[in-house]
């Protein structure tokens, strides 16, 4: 408890310390956006990659497979079909600039960019019917997944596969953005 003589004493020092013009101008300041001056960070995070072409028909079985399933990170995330003409289709699947260049990196030579095999990004078989429908829908072509740095502790997982040879190939599956912290 503080004595009745000190608390009077108290707010006259304090009261003789600051003016009104002093303590509204340490308010304003408090208050102030902490990162006023500071230019923000170009993140890629944000440019949306592109999942489908316009007016792509999504193999059934991928449809069924995304409609409920999420991937499981510090945010659980939905899948979400991919289905992109793929002109290179005899040749396989992309490699990491390729795919980039697909999915409009905003930076395809310098992506981030790591491919996997689906038993090693699926340890735990947590996955198992994105991969199985993945490998239907491919007719049981190779299937990839490809980790696609978003920036930061952001990450999207493209699992991978195509859907025929030569001109008329795709590459279909599914995505979903990881948060990695």
């Amino acid at each position: 408890m503080i004595h009745p003589g000190l608390r009077s004493f108290t707010a006259t020092k304090i009261a003789k310390m600051v003016s009104d013009e002093d303590y509204m101008a340490f308010l304003d300041k408090a208050n102030r956006d902490p990162n006023e001056g500071y230019a923000a960070p170009q993140s890629n995070s944000k440019t949306e990659l592109k999942a489908t072409d316009d007016g792509a028909k999504i193999p059934v079985a991928i449809q069924e497979a995304t409609k409920d399933a999420f991937y499981v990170s510090d945010s659980d995330e939905p899948f979400v079909p991919v289905c992109l003409a793929w002109d290179e289709g005899g040749k396989g699947l992309p490699d990491e600039e390729e795919l980039a260049t697909l999915i409009h990196h905003p930076d395809p030579a310098n992506a981030d960019i790591e491919i996997q095999d689906p038993a090693d990004w699926d340890t735990q078989g947590q996955y198992k019917a994105i991969v199985d429908a993945v490998t239907k829908a491919g007719k049981g072509n190779d299937v990839r997944v490809y980790r696609v740095a978003r920036g930061g502790v952001k990450v999207e997982y493209w699992v991978l596969t195509t859907d025929g040879k030569g001109a008329n190939a795709r590459l279909v599956g599914a995505k979903a953005l990881a948060v990695e912290s």
